[in-house]
């Protein structure tokens, strides 16, 4: 399961809200891989925006790992913003579903982070 809300703005002016606000959240961006950038650094050519961004609670990263090493599968989390038919979606996977997967007990922190990170989203809309 994914989460997916439209914005008005662009792709651009999402993620560079979301650097903005990020840090309100207790969060970091670690990374922005620029899709389109890359491919075309790799000969091929993608007319689409798509930036993905690793972002990072470091109390929540130590509490994953010393909790269960195998949790890294899902870490750092990513949101995506992209364009596609001239509209901008920015989307997240379920943590919850991801971390239920792996180990169970740790669901709830999961949940936590995941409102977090939809709340983030529900603002730079």
């Amino acid at each position: 399961m994914h989460y997916t809300e439209q914005s008005n703005k662009s792709v651009q002016e999402v993620v560079d809200t979301i650097n903005e606000k990020i840090s309100d959240y207790k969060f970091g961006v670690l990374h922005i891989h620029n899709v389109k950038e890359t491919l075309k650094s790799k000969g091929v050519e993608f007319d689409r925006e798509c930036q993905i961004l690793d972002i990072c609670n470091p109390n929540h990263a130590k509490n994953f790992l010393e909790e269960n090493m195998a949790l890294s599968v899902v870490m750092p989390c990513k949101i995506t913003v992209y364009s596609q038919d001239n509209q901008t979606y920015i989307s997240m996977n379920s943590l919850v579903q991801l971390v239920d997967d792996i180990h169970p007990e740790y669901v709830d922190v999961a949940q936590e982070i995941q409102e977090t990170l939809l709340d983030l989203i529900e603002e730079v809309k």
